[in-house]
């Protein structure tokens, strides 16, 4: 098997590649860095720039199956600017991406799309699955993913004979970036405390159990829309309280008002203050390394 990867460099494109190289598959990542080569077999770097047109087209070379990560990291003061880049990164990688598969012919199994729970809508009481119809885009974050996946939708009705699968990604636990990291550094100095209500759900997965469904997704060939999360959501002072007790410390701190929350980080907010609890009809079948918050938690914290 060999897989082609955008947005490869990152930490979960870093993740399925180690994992993939495990079941002895081949990687192919698409970089915008000239510089970056490997070492490891059974990697190859090819770089390309999306918002020029530009790629290198070796990349294609016996591929079966493409894994859509790349776009700009949400987690950054949202500047006007900023959020063009977040929008457009996403739009346009994944554009251009699939006209080069279209017009040349490229002949691929699968084609495995990220995406984000931010498709559903802010709730602190419905339950959203694979079922749930999007709603009209009701923030920033909501309308770039909506817009990213009818891209994929829009090359789905084109090109039939691929499978196409939109994964949608809860909050991934890594030790390597995101909320854990953050909130972990915080523990170690007492300052964690729950933001807004902390009464908000987060629907999470252990990053082990991410990789393990993307390339579970391209060996099955599944298609639509799949949910990345555990079956076991958590509200956020919760979550808190599980990373403090695996570091050694406690939330001592009073919860962190909306309105301070949102003076820091502005309309960046919506990404800790949001609510969405998700489940994965799609995954029934699938037996997760880490379904209780408490085990992930313990794992991630026993590796630093």
């Amino acid at each position: 098997m060999k897989l082609l990867i955008t947005g490869g460099s990152g930490t979960l494109g870093q993740d399925i590649t180690k994992l993939a190289l495990s079941k002895n598959y081949q990687v192919n990542i698409l970089t915008r860095n000239k510089k970056l080569s490997s070492v490891v077999n059974g990697i190859k770097y090819y770089y390309w720039d999306p918002s020029l047109k530009i790629i290198d087209y070796k990349c294609f070379d016996g591929v079966d199956s493409v894994i859509n990560l790349s776009g700009y990291n949400v987690f950054c003061y949202w500047t006007n600017k900023n959020k063009s880049k977040i929008l457009e990164s996403r739009i346009e990688s994944t554009s251009f991406i699939l006209s080069q598969i279209k017009d040349r012919n490229i002949k691929i199994k699968s084609f495995v799309s990220a995406s984000g729970i931010a498709a559903y809508s802010d709730s602190l009481s419905v339950v959203s699955n694979e079922d749930n119809e999007v709603d009209t885009p009701n923030s920033f974050i909501n309308q770039v993913v909506i817009k990213w996946e009818s891209k994929v939708k829009d090359y789905e009705k084109i090109l039939p004979e691929i499978s196409f699968s939109i994964l949608r990604v809860g909050l991934v636990l890594s030790n390597y970036g995101g909320l854990f990291k953050i909130s972990k550094n915080l523990s170690k100095l007492f300052l964690l405390s729950p933001l807004g209500a902390g009464n908000q759900w987060q629907s999470w997965i252990h990053i082990d159990d991410v990789s393990l469904i993307f390339l579970r997704s391209i060996e099955n060939n599944d298609k639509g829309i799949i949910n990345l999360v555990s079956p076991n959501p958590v509200i956020q002072k919760d979550l808190l309280r599980i990373i403090a007790l695996n570091n050694n410390s406690k939330v001592i701190f009073p919860n962190i008002p909306t309105f301070i929350v949102k003076t820091f980080f502005g309309e960046m907010s919506e990404l800790v203050l949001s609510s969405q609890k998700v489940r994965s009809k799609r995954l029934d079948d699938y037996v997760f390394k880490f379904s209780k918050i408490d085990l992930a938690i313990k794992d991630l914290s026993d590796k630093i």
